[in-house]
């Protein structure tokens, strides 16, 4: 009986972390700036922090829960900022099946549960003192908006939201960055 229970244990502890061994804890981010080309970015999570020195470019970055926030300036002083939200990764659903709750908290816990859209477009805006005003020589007034963030489906939202009640399951999170996160992920419907 002993030797069962060490062979299911031992079986257990081998598939453990399936998506970190299957998806990885990195993936790719390119981002382009549109409208101008040569912009400098900075790319950020809870995990650490990355620079695409041009647009557009590519880096690797560390996944995690929360989202990877996008900052570009180019040389001529325009802006321009998004964040993008993370999904689940397929690979961790089939791994709450291999590997039960440890597998699940290990790929939760390193970021190889989530995945980032692969591509970001960042819009700049022009430096405050160069923002045309508009006017008959130009066809009329020019009318801006500012970007916004991509909001999330209701699909998107519940699934990060189940994500996140396993989390304070688990006692990954606290009860406080459980309230702090649900908001947040409320906030971007």
């Amino acid at each position: 009986m002993k030797n069962t229970a060490f062979v299911v244990l031992l079986g257990a502890l081998a598939v453990t972390g399936c998506a970190s061994i299957t998806a990885g804890t990195t993936q790719s981010v390119a981002v382009n700036t549109p409208s101008k080309d040569g912009a400098e970015c900075k790319l950020s999570n809870e995990k650490g922090s990355w620079t695409i020195p041009k647009t557009p470019g590519a880096t690797t970055v560390t996944k995690a829960y929360g989202d990877l926030t996008v900052a570009c300036e180019h040389v001529d002083g325009s802006k321009g900022s998004t964040s993008v939200t993370s999904s689940t990764a397929g690979a961790a659903f089939g791994n709450i099946i291999a590997g039960g709750i440890i597998g699940a908290a290990v790929d939760m816990g390193s970021g190889a549960a989530y995945v980032y859209p692969s591509n970001v477009s960042v819009v700049l805006a022009p430096p405050a003192g160069n923002i045309p005003t508009g006017g008959a020589s130009q066809g009329g007034p020019l009318v801006m908006s500012p970007a916004v963030a991509p909001r999330l489906s209701k699909e998107d939202a519940e699934a990060k939201l189940k994500d996140l009640a396993s989390l304070k399951k688990q006692k990954l999170i606290t009860e406080a960055e459980y309230r702090d996160r649900s908001r947040e992920i409320i906030g971007q419907m």
